[in-house]
């Protein structure tokens, strides 16, 4: 619960937690297509290392949204985002899972 002198901060904590995500989806593609491209073959990781870079650029970019919608006074009514934050937080789930199974294959 924020308190009444709290004006502001929910809009950066809620930057800041979607540029933290971000980065790191940013750092698994960057890790995904170095590994792959120091291979003599190129696998089918790099795909997932592309997917991965994407998904990190949509994060961004939602953040940077939802950050200004929080910013605004009033705030918007629903505050909770009900399709895209579930959406994205299992896409980032989902490559984790494949990324530990590509990093598991030879």
């Amino acid at each position: 619960m924020t308190s009444p002198s709290d004006g502001g901060l929910q809009a950066e904590r809620t930057g800041l937690s979607w540029s933290r995500t971000s980065l790191g989806v940013g750092a698994n593609a960057v890790l995904l297509a170095v590994r792959e491209l120091t291979h003599d073959e190129p696998g089918q990781a790099l795909v997932l290392a592309g997917a991965a870079a994407a998904l990190a650029v949509v994060i961004a970019l939602y953040g940077r949204h939802r950050t200004r919608l929080l910013s605004r006074a009033p705030l918007p009514s629903p505050l909770a985002a009900d399709r895209a934050v579930p959406l994205l937080g299992g896409a980032v789930a989902l490559l984790a899972l494949v990324t530990g199974v590509v990093l598991v294959l030879p």
